[in-house]
Formats: structure tokens, C-alpha cells, sequence
């Protein structure tokens, strides 16, 4: 999306031609510490309109510390006020490094970090080069074509030659997106905002931002956690952490496959299941099969996924060639550039192909399945600077770190690396998930609460999410994953095979701006891309959607748009059917299934009640359905389908869920029964109607909201 000038008090971000500039907004003069601080649901191009709380600045910082007169670049800067008698600020970092960090005082507000507002202002930063911060974006810039067949080292120089064309955009700011000035960046708003010390909690890519930080400014920290903690180098012993611990979760999958020879036939010991996997790899490619390193909990789904593939030949997808493989593409699409920037100018060697070769052949040597596969070992094609090893030293402030021992993005091992250089008390949580203490209920999220609140260590264990396995994934054929969401393929009763098919996920995961309430949004010219899910949860190809035909946050909460291939043309490529519009939205008592493309899973219930009115935030939305207990969906799964457990017919779409027990507020939706009573269900989700979309289509699959019968929300 395109970006406005942001000002700063009277200090305007000085940019050059290449730099996008952030999508934010400031006028007026400075406050006393010198920030002009706005409501951030005014300023910010596509902020929550229910957020009231957060406040936005962008702070101008120098793009070179040496050359404090030069080129400045604006740092956007997030807060949450503290709710009580304040102590304090607590800085987050939600990983990367460099993700987007500003709308982490909405979002870890409901998270257990939130306990803490009431003494800390919460502050996120979006780190320099991403979000509403100033940023470079290589969109647009094209990949030389390659030969037929080309060989791994012509792929290489193509993409080291697409490296080289990228940084020419604003090679000054590519070389400047280093931690060491990220850290730097954090300390010029300490200052700003007049604190003597700072609290700092950073997880995954934020570990090594706190570290970086603590080892510069150690003076300046009071206490600080990072969880999923980064190995403390980029290099051949970090990718080897990686290697080590899929290939120990390959052995351990093996062997449970082994067992259960008689649902999955892959062989009746774990020898047999890995040779017949490394088949697999060799046939298909190791990306197609690479989550048969995965941890226990997902194991059902890894089997039944491999098993499919097997058994129809037919890869899972990839994602789209690009620099926006790494999977994120929020506030501008930036990510991957500066990720990659983060990285490779850390790194020192793996510029050249023979790197690449070396390091290849040694982790392929010790890891036979995984290690010649193993991420990052040629993202830095020919960069055109030299990397600068991080200079990571211990410090006399408080520090804790926690890892989860089966966790495959920040291994275990990477850890006890990092303690080893930086000192700190290390947690340990046995369990395989990522970065969630954060959003621990129990003993793990109270020892991070108590940390910051007493300083209180935490060492030994704690118990972490459930090593229970989670099961197969149900029928997810029909199903998409969205750019955090989930979806699906609808077909209206009257659409034809000929016709061009229809997506549909929720109003809320309208790409840009969501509607307001009150507003129906028609006819946007917005693509959405979207994976298509094969039965068993498989990615079968993606497809993007070039337009949003309807989208609306009142009444309902739906998103439709066309897609460009017709109802035929999907089955004939993808090999999955639509899933059908009922005309009936579930009965109490109904069973029903939540069918998540996005997270590959399901979950089985009843519809538990139909709610006359469900109000959350500043939206409203009428006869809602409430899930029976069972169906406890969350994060990632807005926009599922949920279907008749016995036709898959789709009868209503996922929404939202209560999470903290709050009352009619963003995330926590309140129950108002026909006699105006309110209630709130704690943990329980809900699904919004969807019958009415079938009156509105007509001919050809063409939405026409005029149409006698149409009961869809109208501009």
C-alpha cells in the first residue's frame, strides 16, 4: 500500500527517492519530552479502529551513528499508558528480526504481558527498514530468466544478481539495517522518553535485538527476558542447532510411524520409514517433506499429509517465488528484504557459491536427512557487504532466558549458546512450541509476570502446551490458508461449473483497511492470495483473488471475493470440489464442524446456542452462533468454514472467540439476549451467518446486492 509522510513534532524524516515512507501521519507541535504523541487509530493507515489505548510517534534517528548530521530515517514507536502508579516501560520485540513491533501494545496487551500494563507503559517499535517505519521495498524488481533445467549454482548467481539489484535501491540503508543500530535506535527513544532504565521483553528474532542491546547498554536495563532465544552467531553453528534438531525430530517421527504401520504404510520400523521418507525427499524435494522434522503434537497430520502425498503423486506447493518467501507481508511487504539485510550483514561468509557448497556438504555429513537442506544456508547470494560478526557480551543486569526444548524455528541448543556467552538464568519448557510463555495460563506465564514485577529467576522447568498429539486434521479439502486467516471455496446454489469461483473468509481479514462498522466495502480492486488445502491439509497450489466483491463487519462478518478460475477449472487442477452454501444457518444443538485452512486442523462440536446479538468493540453482529466448548478455535482460524458435520455444506464462518472474560471489547465479544441482558462466555468462540449471501447471487456467479430477496448489508 502507499505510504504518506509522517512528521515528527516539527522534525520531518528526511528520505531519499528510494526509501518508502511510512503510512502514518503527525501534525502539531512536540510535547514536552519532545514526542508528539497521536492516537494511533488516527495516524496509522490500517490500525484497529476499536483501539483506543495505543499512541503513535515516529522518532527521527540518525542512519548512521557515526554521521549524527547526516541522513536521518524515522523509527515508528508504539504505546500503551500504564493503567495504575507507573514504574516504568516495558520494550517488546516480536522477532524476525524485524518484524513489525508497533501493534504489540494491541495485541500482547491480551496476552500475559498485559498484568503488566498497570505499572509499565508497554512500547513496540517497528525496527528501521520495516512497517511504519522508513523502509526500502524491492516489489516490482524482476529475476533474470533461467534456462531450462538451470543448474543449483546458475539458481544461486540468479538470485545473488537480484540480491545485488535490490540493495542498488538504497545501498546506504541496507548496509545501515544492522542490530548493532537497531539497538542503538531503541536507546535514542529511551532517552526521548526520559528513562533512565528500561524492562525489554523479545522473543524468537527479538532475542538477539535484546542481547545486542544489553551488551551495548547494559547500564541502561533493568530487566529483560528473551524467549526462543537466537543462537548468539549466524553462521555454520548456528545452521547446525537447526540440522541437529530436525533431524532428531525426523528419528523420533520415524519411529512412532513405525509403530502404526497399519494406518500409514510406511514401513514396520523405523529404518523402513526413514528410507521410504528419503525417497519421498529425493522424488519431491525436501521442502515437500521437510515436516516430517516437526515435533510430536503435529506428528497425525505430518502422516496422513506424507501418506496422501505418496499415494497421489501429487507435491504440495511451495510458496511463490520471491523475496516474500519467508512468509510475512505486512505494512508494505518489507520483510524479507530487511531480514535478509539483518542477517547477512552479520554473517561472514556465504556470499559465494563455494561457501554455500562447504557448509553443505559438513551438515549434510553429520545430518544426513535434513542437513543439505538446512534453512539459511544460501540466503546471502553475493551481498555486497561485508558481514560484522555480533559482538555479544555478558552484562550485571537482570536476565532471563527460556527455551523450548523440542521448538524447531530457535532450537534448544541455541539457548544454552547464548547463555553460555551472555550469562542470565535459562527456563526450560519441554514442550515444542514457540515463543509462548507470553500466552501461558499456568506456572510459565506467572514466572514471567513475577520476573518483571519482583525479579524474581526462573530456572529448572516449567509445564508448557500439551505434548498430547493433536490428531489428523478432518476433511480440509475446499479449505485456504490466508495471509493469517483462513478461508474457503464457496459455491452458491445457483453457481454453474462454468462459473468463476468465490472465496469467502471473514470482513476482518479484508487485506488493508477493515470496514468500520456500519460500512459494506464493494468492488475493491485488492488481490488476496490464498493456498489451497488438499484433503489432509496439504498446500496444493496458491491462487490469488484480484478482487474483493463484498466485505462487511456489521450484521455479519464476510468477506467474498472472485477468484479466477472457474468451479471446473479448480477441480481439474487441484483436484478438490467447492464447498456448498447452505441456505440455513446450524439449529442448537446441530453438529458441526470448524474447518481451519490456515491452521490445518479441525475441531468437532455442537452449535451450542444462537446468540440474538453479539457486540464486540464497536461492532454487532446478529444471530450469532456460540460453539459448544469443544470447538475452542483461536488465533489464525478467523474465516473458517464451519460446515454440517454430516453434508460439509457450509452453514456459517468462524469468527472470533471471548479470550480474556471481557465485556463487549476487541477480542472479547459479549452475548445481548433479546431482553437487552449481557453475557459474557469466557473461552467460548462463535461463528456469523453467511445464508443470506445465496439471495444475492444471480447468473453467472454475479453478486448482485439488488436482487429481490438479497438480505446482505447494503452501502
Amino acid at each position: 500500500m502507499r505510504r504518506t509522510l509522517l512528521v515528527l513534532g516539527a522534525v520531518a524524516a528526511v528520505v531519499t527517492a528510494a526509501v518508502t515512507v511510512p503510512d502514518i501521519s503527525f501534525s502539531g507541535v512536540a510535547a514536552t519530552d519532545g514526542l508528539d504523541w497521536q492516537p494511533c487509530h488516527k495516524v496509522a493507515k490500517g490500525w484497529y479502529e476499536a483501539d483506543t489505548r495505543s499512541e503513535c510517534v515516529l522518532v527521527p534517528v540518525p542512519l548512521d551513528y557515526a554521521k549524527p548530521d547526516g541522513r536521518k530515517i524515522g523509527i515508528a514507536v508504539s504505546r500503551a499508558r500504564a493503567t495504575g502508579t507507573r514504574t516504568g516501560v516495558l520494550f517488546t520485540n516480536p522477532g524476525g528480526p524485524g518484524l513489525n513491533g508497533v501493534q504489540v501494545t494491541h495485541a500482547w496487551l491480551h496476552s500475559r504481558l498485559g498484568e503488566l500494563n498497570d505499572q509499565l507503559d508497554v512500547i513496540g517499535i517497528d525496527t528501521r527498514g520495516v512497517g511504519y517505519s522508513d523502509r526500502v521495498s524491492c516489489a516490482g524488481i524482476p529475476h533474470d530468466p533461467l534456462p531450462p533445467n538451470p543448474t543449483a549454482e546458475q539458481v544461486y548467481d540468479n538470485a545473488g544478481a537480484w540480491n545485488q539489484r535490490c540493495f542498488a535501491r538504497d545501498p546506504e540503508l541496507f548496509a545501515a539495517l544492522t542490530i548493532e543500530n537497531v539497538a542503538r535506535d531503541m536507546d535514542t527513544v529511551r532517552r526521548l522518553l526520559g528513562e533512565e532504565k528500561i524492562n525489554y521483553y523479545g522473543n524468537s528474532g527479538g532475542t538477539i535485538v535484546g542481547a545486542m542491546y544489553r551488551s551495548m547498554f547494559d547500564e541502561h536495563v533493568a530487566r529483560m527476558w528473551i524467549e526462543s532465544v537466537m543462537a548468539p552467531v549466524s553462521d555454520i553453528t548456528a545452521r547446525a542447532g537447526v540440522a541437529e534438531a530436525d533431524e532428531r525430530n525426523f528419528h523420533d517421527f520415524s519411529a512412532w510411524a513405525a509403530q502404526r504401520d497399519a494406518k500409514y504404510h510406511f514401513g514396520a520400523t523405523a529404518q523402513q520409514v526413514e528410507s521410504a521418507l528419503t525417497g519421498l525427499r529425493d522424488r519431491f524435494g525436501y521442502e515437500v517433506v521437510s515436516m516430517a522434522t516437526t515435533f510430536l503434537p503435529r506428528w497425525p497430520l505430518v502422516a496422513a499429509q506424507l501418506a496422501e502425498l505418496r499415494d497421489s503423486g501429487q507435491p504440495a506447493a511451495l510458496a511463490p517465488a520471491g523475496r516474500t518467501t519467508y512468509g510475512w507481508a505486512d505494512q508494505g511487504n518489507s520483510y524479507a528484504e530487511t531480514n535478509t539485510a539483518f542477517m547477512c550483514n552479520a554473517i561472514a561468509d556465504e556470499r559465494e557459491y563455494a561457501d554455500v557448497l562447504r557448509n553443505r556438504a559438513e551438515l549434510a555429513k553429520r545430518f544426513p536427512f535434513s542437513g543439505g537442506f538446512t534453512s539459511g544456508l544460501d540466503r546471502c547470494e553475493k551481498w555486497p557487504v561485508p558481514g560484522r560478526v555480533w559482538d555479544l557480551k555478558p552484562g550485571k543486569s537482570e536476565l532471563q532466558l527460556s527455551a523450548h526444548e523440542f521448538d524447531g524455528p530457535t532450537p534448544y541448543p541455541w539457548a544454552k549458546l547464548m547463555q553460555t556467552r551472555i550469562g542470565g538464568n535459562l527456563l526450560t519448557v519441554p514442550d515444542g512450541s514457540h515463543s509462548s510463555i507470553k500466552v501461558n495460563q499456568g506456572q510459565c506465564g506467572t514466572q514471567l509476570v513475577e520476573f518483571f514485577r519482583t525479579g524474581t529467576p526462573a530456572t529448572g522447568t516449567c509445564p508448557g502446551e500439551s505434548m498430547e498429539s493433536e490428531g489428523e486434521p478432518g476433511n480440509l479439502a475446499g479449505t485456504l490458508s490466508l495471509n493469517g486467516c483462513s478461508g474457503s471455496i464457496v459455491r452458491p446454489t445457483a453457481a454453474k461449473d462454468e462459473d468463476k469461483a468465490l472465496l469467502l473468509t471473514n470482513g476482518h481479514c479484508a487485506p488493508g483497511d477493515r470496514p468500520k462498522p456500519g460500512q459494506v466495502l464493494t468492488n475493491q480492486q485488492t488481490e488476496i492470495l490464498a493456498e489451497v488445502r488438499s484433503p489432509a491439509g496439504r498446500g496444493l497450489g496458491f491462487i490469488t483473488a484480484p478482487k474483493v466483491l463484498y466485505a462487511t463487519m456489521t450484521g455479519t462478518d464476510v468477506l467474498l471475493a472472485q477468484l479466477p478460475l472457474s468451479y471446473a477449472e479448480i477441480e481439474q487442477k487441484y483436484k478438490v470440489k467447492a464447498l456448498p452454501l447452505a441456505d440455513r444457518g446450524p439449529a442448537e444443538g446441530q453438529p458441526i464442524t470448524v474447518a481451519s485452512g490456515g491452521l490445518t486442523r479441525s475441531w468437532e462440536c455442537q452449535a451450542e446456542a444462537v446468540v440474538p446479538l453479539l457486540r464486540e468493540g464497536g461492532y454487532e453482529v446478529k444471530q450469532a452462533i456460540r460453539y459448544a466448548k469443544e470447538c475452542d478455535t483461536g488465533p489464525g482460524s478467523s474465516g473458517s468454514p464451519v460446515l454440517d458435520a454430516r453434508t460439509r455444506a457450509v452453514v456459517a464462518i468462524n469468527s472470533t472467540s471471548n479470550r480474556d472474560g471481557k465485556q463487549c471489547a476487541a477480542d472479547n465479544p459479549c452475548e445481548v439476549d433479546s431482553s437487552g441482558v449481557v453475557s459474557v462466555h469466557q473461552g467460548r468462540g462463535y461463528a456469523t451467518q453467511i445464508t443470506a449471501i445465496n439471495g444475492c447471487v444471480g447468473a453467472g456467479n454475479v453478486l448482485d446486492l439488488n436482487r429481490e430477496g438479497c438480505r446482505l448489508l447494503k452501502p
